[in-house]
């Protein structure tokens, strides 16, 4: 993380000066940096010149995420760690609680080998353009309180994102944040229950912020990312603004539950009124997006009546 932390401000830095800054040999750097390309980081090589990244990148710190968090939500987080790379934050927060079980386990990182979206999906993670985060608490109550979680913290996304100046948001079922119909982030929600026990769930949201071409390429569907949307946001600023919100739905889940959050996510539905084809059941359903019920389900409006459709295996496509 040392030569990523020189070459931050994307600037040429030689060889030479960069081995005798890390007290190491050319070739380490060489092989250093060959190491962070392979991982997807833009690094431009040329001779003569030496190394820099091709774009500068604001890492993240602790501190600076710090000062744009409430104090009453950072006495909430027990435990935070910022990795230069970790093969998902979700694991590695879910490998935290089994260590110890505490609400308010917050993991960052620069980049994930093993991201992963809801069904096993990959994650494409490069370095630094997206933000990485899951948070993990513990639910007493066990794990019927968690119901439309997921739902829940795609409003608190969005609220936080709005409080940065990104507008224009919406939220597509179950899981998706979406601008203009191009996907922004999405949500991971994973549990470890105890039957008659409590229930330790894991947050994990992916946002788009800065992706390399080459990398949305790659996707095989409609992305932008924040760069694209509000080009002059701060990355810890972010950051601090998504911890924030979703700790504090985190904190008063358990009482409140999705009731209290269900009139605002029908107020970002990308789907409402949108025709439709649920794929992942025994059979194929086309209809009319129609909203959410109570638990959070998804509704559509169909040739013989309303259909509530429940997590799982679901894929929703607009027709």
């Amino acid at each position: 993380m040392e030569l990523l932390t020189l070459l931050a401000d994307g600037q040429f830095h030689s060889g030479v000066d960069l081995a005798q800054q890390l007290n190491v040999s050319r070739t380490t750097i060489s092989k250093r940096v060959a190491d962070w390309q392979a991982l997807g980081l833009d690094i431009d090589t040329v001779t003569g010149k030496g190394y820099r990244l091709h774009t500068p990148i604001d890492w993240l710190n602790q501190q600076q995420i710090f000062q744009y968090i409430p104090s009453p939500i950072q006495a909430l987080i027990s435990e935070f760690v910022i990795y230069p790379v970790v093969s998902s934050t979700n694991d590695a927060v879910a490998q935290s609680l089994q260590k110890k079980s505490q609400s308010g386990v917050v993991c960052l990182a620069e980049m994930q080998s093993a991201g992963r979206g809801r069904r096993g999906r990959t994650w494409l993670s490069p370095a630094a353009g997206t933000f990485y985060g899951s948070v993990g608490w513990v639910f007493n109550e066990g794990f019927q309180v968690v119901e439309g979680l997921s739902l829940a913290i795609g409003v608190a996304v969005i609220q936080a994102l709005n409080t940065c100046g990104v507008e224009g948001l919406q939220l597509k079922w179950p899981n998706d944040i979406v601008w203009q119909g191009k996907k922004l982030g999405g949500i991971l929600i994973e549990m470890n229950a105890e039957v008659g026990g409590s229930c330790q769930v894991v947050v994990g949201v992916g946002i788009n912020l800065a992706l390399p071409q080459t990398v949305k390429n790659q996707i095989d569907q409609q992305v932008v990312d924040l760069r694209e949307i509000c080009p002059a946001l701060n990355r810890q600023q972010v950051t601090a603004a998504l911890l924030h919100h979703i700790v504090l739905v985190l904190s008063d889940y358990a009482t409140q539950g999705f009731k209290a959050y269900r009139q605002t996510w029908k107020s970002y539905d990308a789907l409402l009124g949108v025709p439709v084809k649920v794929l992942g059941l025994t059979q194929n359903i086309e209809g009319i997006g129609a909203g959410i019920d109570e638990q959070g389900a998804f509704l559509i409006k169909t040739a013989t009546g309303i259909e509530a459709i429940s997590g799982g295996e679901v894929s929703i496509r607009k027709v």
